[in-house]
């Protein structure tokens, strides 16, 4: 048995403020400015440094998983927001639009 989650795909796809520290948000809309499908390496600020990421589709994950012998038994896209205390934080105003994470449970064939 195979179980991982990481932040869903689209999340790297919304314009982010590096100024600000924060997505941007249009008139209560996120807009992109990433393409879904490109999985070229990136910076992203982080405190007071910044990390190197790569987004990945969701099908590079799948086909990796099938690549390496394993059969996806469940896939969950989530935006739990019944953790969230204030509702109207932007995070949880993003979470109403995109999935929060995305998790995989697999089984080696």
């Amino acid at each position: 048995m195979f179980i991982f989650s990481w932040h869903h795909t689209l999340h790297y796809c919304v314009s982010w403020s590096c100024a600000e520290r924060r997505d941007v948000l249009e008139g209560g809309r996120l807009t992109l400015t990433r393409s879904y499908f490109d999985e070229s390496y990136f910076r992203m600020p982080v405190h007071d440094s910044e990390v190197i990421l790569c987004n990945r589709r969701i099908s590079t994950y799948v086909n990796a998983l099938a690549k390496a012998g394993f059969v996806i038994e469940q896939m969950i896209e989530q935006n739990d927001l019944r953790q969230a205390e204030d509702t109207q934080s932007p995070k949880a105003r993003k979470a109403e639009m995109i999935p929060i994470s995305v998790c995989f449970k697999a089984r080696k064939l």
